[in-house]
């Protein structure tokens, strides 16, 4: 089980979002620290347990400030929301490169809690993602048989160490092409393709054995 502390940013002003943000409990995994002022700056770390997330206020700046204003967060590893009034999204000029959202202010405190949870229910299951993913890895990574997921047009989406050992390429090489690329050959083998063609008509996994 991974453990996540997640730094909260609040640059600008004061805002009833980051109050009510304080007062609600972290999620299981979760644990928070909260900092604010006119202009935080998250520090940089390389423990990837700790998670930055900058809620930037656009209340009270004007047009031709909140480019500078939000250019430290943009380039930053902190996953900026950004919360604006009414008519300020016109202020981005379609340049919305590093936010991940917007939030309208004014918000009633019911729609808060309601915006709050929703993120913090996303940024959890973004996290239990990258678990079940390792442990993927680690287990067919560990398997000295060669393993490999494909969609229905014989493309390969994931394949384990010892297939890229095998076949000399790299996984970069090897994931997104099909068979006749990889194994350096000019057409898909017939035998392949029948095997394909049985996993997906019985929909279960299948094991096969070749030389």
């Amino acid at each position: 089980m991974y453990h996540c502390h997640v730094h909260f940013y609040l640059a600008g002003q004061p805002c009833r979002v980051f109050e009510i943000l304080k007062e609600m409990a972290p999620l299981a995994c979760f644990t928070h620290k909260f900092f604010e002022g006119e202009n935080p700056q998250p520090e940089y770390s390389e423990n990837i347990s700790e998670q930055k997330v900058v809620f930037a206020n656009l209340e009270g700046i004007d047009r031709e400030k909140v480019q500078l204003f939000l250019a430290p967060y943009r380039e930053n590893n902190a996953e900026l929301i950004v919360l604006a009034g009414y008519g300020q999204t016109s202020f981005f000029e379609e340049d919305f490169s590093g936010i991940k959202d917007i939030w309208t202010l004014p918000m009633n405190d019911g729609e808060i809690r309601f915006r709050l949870r929703q993120w913090q229910e996303t940024y959890k299951l973004q996290k239990d993602f990258l678990q079940e993913a390792h442990y993927l890895d680690a287990t067919i990574n560990n398997i000295p048989n060669l393993i490999w997921y494909k969609d229905k047009d014989g493309i390969h989406k994931k394949v384990n160490d010892s297939f890229c050992r095998t076949v000399g390429k790299e996984k970069w090489q090897v994931e997104g092409q099909g068979h006749a690329y990889i194994w350096d050959v000019e057409q898909d083998d017939p035998a392949c393709i029948e095997s394909e063609q049985e996993v997906m008509s019985k929909r279960t996994t299948c094991i096969s054995e070749e030389t």
